[in-house]
């Protein structure tokens, strides 16, 4: 074993094969789940959604407050459309505080976002050479799938009120790495869509113009105010080729189960690579985590699929340095244990691999 580290050159300041994790915990105290997250040096601090905790943590219920007549409904965990919603008056206060920037309004709560109120407090007390810390939204295009409207429409073919959902997410995204930066601390944001998996199939309600329509319009309001890394995480297959296109830094992938299925793109994985992008391979998986699992054996699959790109032509220093870890998807229906193993395992794997995957 090398007793040195290998030396890379870094991808926006952070270190080849940073991992941080998704979001969701079972932990059900906002200080136990930081510190649990924090235990691990190696880990990019993110803040936890304790979904155990309050079904207000549930990423669809978490953003909805600033969101016009959408009300969540705790028993069902999930958002209807108010009948009762004055639309014409909701929708002008919404975007009299839009134009106006007006952060009080697009602010998380502390009653649905228990852990990014902790995780602030604690901020202070970790060290500079913490320089980032992830932060998470809810996708518009999963939020707009989630919401039945009176006619039987779904959210997302309101056009008045999608415009709503991809702005308001997108300001509550604005908030977090805002907050971060008061700690002097660099923000990457992921926008979680699980609802993208499988798109492509013929049950998609949308076309692919529409999905890229919505996103590209959601990344755009959050670069124009913040200098954030924005990924985008999908834990199921997907159409790999339109997530690639769009102008994200980072793609998050469950490479434990969908490797294979992200290796079919291999020409717009290289174009996302040169364009100075990333890869988060989601390497750990969340769902079907044993506890068998060992940091060589996913290292072994992960040096597969490097592989595989690099016989299609892609650089291994592009493949190596700009690689980012993270667990397969959330955390939050794992046991309390559980997800503690399963982040000293990511924690572990991330240490080996600079040491694996050596380009000198």
């Amino acid at each position: 074993m090398q007793t040195t580290a290998p030396k890379h050159t870094q991808w926006k300041d952070l270190a080849p094969f940073s991992a941080t994790g998704i979001g969701s915990v079972p932990f059900l105290s906002a200080d136990q789940a930081c510190q649990e997250i924090l235990s691990h040096e190696s880990l990019i601090p993110f803040w936890p959604q304790l979904v155990q905790k309050d079904p207000r943590e549930d990423m669809v219920l978490q953003y909805s407050p600033p969101l016009p007549c959408l009300q969540p409904d705790l028993a069902q965990k999930n958002l209807f459309y108010d009948p009762n919603c004055n639309r014409a008056e909701t929708l002008l206060l919404f975007y009299e505080k839009f134009l106006a920037s007006d952060f009080s309004f697009f602010s998380l709560l502390p009653d649905f976002a228990a852990g990014f109120f902790r995780l602030l407090q604690i901020l202070p007390s970790l060290p500079p050479s913490v320089r980032y810390v992830k932060g998470q939204i809810v996708g518009p295009i999963t939020l707009g799938l989630s919401v039945k409207l009176p006619s039987d429409r779904f959210l997302i073919h309101d056009p008045e009120l999608m415009d709503t959902v991809v702005k308001g997410l997108a300001l509550q995204a604005v908030y977090q790495a805002k907050k971060f930066e008061d700690f002097d601390r660099k923000s990457i944001i992921f926008l979680d869509e699980p609802s993208l998996s499988g798109y492509g199939s013929a049950f998609t309600p949308l076309s692919r113009d529409e999905v890229i329509k919505i996103l590209e319009e959601t990344i755009q309001h959050i670069r124009e105010q913040v200098g954030s890394l924005i990924g985008l995480h999908c834990c199921g297959n997907t159409d790999w080729s339109l997530l690639l296109s769009l102008d994200l830094d980072i793609i998050n992938l469950d490479a434990f189960n969908f490797g294979h299925s992200f290796l079919l793109y291999p020409n717009e994985i290289k174009k996302f690579l040169e364009k100075g992008k990333a890869v988060a391979w989601g390497l750990v998986p969340t769902a079907g985590f044993t506890g068998q699992e060992t940091a060589l054996a996913l290292l072994d699959q992960l040096a597969a699929h490097f592989q595989t790109l690099i016989n299609k032509g892609i650089s291994p220093e592009r493949l190596y340095t700009q690689a980012l870890l993270t667990p397969a998807c959330g955390m939050g229906t794992l046991s309390e244990q559980t997800a503690g193993r399963l982040l000293a395992l990511l924690a572990e794997v991330s240490l080996r691999a600079r040491e694996r995957f050596d380009l000198s």
